[in-house]
């Protein structure tokens, strides 16, 4: 379907195209500076018509132009440290073990951040949002409960977003964000849900280097190959599926703070599992699957700021919890009680396979 509302080329069949879309799915590195440019599935050409010059309404998904704010108007947030390498001489770590899962599909991009700009609009690095239908610079987790989702379940209208990727100067629309719940094996201490309202950020927007494969890892997009070889940068994925972005986010909870702004209310665990001192609350481990419909490396950049395109070395990803809180504290309660897979989830109720080992 995103390949179908980015070849349409007039403002009101894409919005007509996403209300459809939407209603059936909740019914069932270079450093180079370049402008914005309209999305394209294929990474080709971009499309005949170009995107609108402005939003067609304030509460509209289109993206806002911002090319006159500098770049460094955007806050540089802090980063929690990777995760601790397994080390030598027979020291045990832990291995994940999928809870649930949940696929988004893409639903609009915006020159928005809730969490590192509140309140502020068209004024970040262009970003694609996955999930809530509704995400923009004003949302808010209270605000986020309930609403219309691009998701499998309509009970998680959490706001998931990542950078725009470009390869040769066009935005590629992703195909979807399939999104794991994980639970390490460990109990130190056990995984309870995340809180209501928690932001988190994974990955650094201001890095200058590949990031560790812990956070940011490209693969080829279900690839049988098993296991398949993680890379810190682009891969080269002929005859696969498209190009994936994983990006784990930090699982072990302060237990007071939800803002995510500074990247200090959660931390990831040290070697061994554990939970260091200071993040008492282990909740699930957040795994995006990014997947963008292009089978070649060369000429992918990443947005850095509004109008302006740099290296993937930047990845990261973002999340504001907005599930039905009493629905996603059930299903990690009862898929954690086990070293069980819970399995995919869809519909209204969130409905889960049978457990598998």
């Amino acid at each position: 379907m995103s390949r179908i509302l980015t070849a349409v080329g007039t403002p009101r069949f894409k919005v007509i195209l996403i209300v459809v879309a939407l209603l059936a799915v909740v019914g069932g590195g270079t450093a180079a500076s370049v402008a914005l440019t309209s999305k394209s599935a294929t990474g080709s050409a971009p499309p005949a018509a170009a995107r609108p010059a402005a939003p067609l309404s304030p509460t509209t998904s289109t993206t806002t132009p911002a090319s006159s704010v500098p770049t460094t108007s955007i806050p540089q947030p802090r980063v929690p440290a990777v995760p601790t390498a397994p080390t030598s001489g027979g020291a045990t770590v832990a291995t994940t073990s999928n809870l649930i899962s949940d696929t988004c599909l893409y639903s609009h991009e915006a020159n928005d951040d809730p969490i590192l700009q509140p309140g502020v609009t068209g004024q970040s690095m262009a970003h694609d949002f996955f999930g809530n239908v509704s995400t923009s610079a004003t949302s808010t987790a209270p605000g986020l409960v309930g609403g219309l989702t691009s998701c499998t379940t309509s009970v998680d209208a959490s706001a998931y977003w990542t950078p725009v990727l470009y390869q040769n100067g066009v935005a590629i629309t992703p195909e979807r964000d399939l999104i794991y719940w994980s639970g390490l094996q460990a109990k130190n201490p056990a995984v309870t849900a995340p809180p209501a309202g928690l932001e988190m950020i994974a990955g650094d927007e201001s890095a200058t280097a590949p990031q560790s494969t812990k956070v940011i890892d490209w693969r080829c997009a279900e690839q049988t190959l098993t296991p398949q070889p993680v890379s810190a940068t682009p891969v080269n994925c002929a005859g696969t599926n498209g190009i994936e972005l994983r990006i784990t986010f930090p699982s072990c909870w302060n237990g007071t703070s939800l803002s995510g702004a500074t990247q200090t209310n959660v931390v990831y665990p040290t070697k061994g599992a554990v939970c260091p001192a200071g993040y008492p609350v282990r909740i699930p481990t957040v795994i995006f699957h990014v997947v963008y419909p292009i089978t070649s490396a060369a000429g992918i950049t990443l947005s850095m700021g509004p109008g302006q395109q740099g290296s993937t070395d930047t990845a990261h990803g973002d999340f504001i919890n907005g599930w039905n809180q009493s629905v996603l504290s059930g299903l990690i309660s009862g898929c954690a009680s086990t070293t069980h897979t819970c399995g995919h989830v869809t519909g209204p109720g969130a409905n889960v396979r049978s457990k598998v080992a």
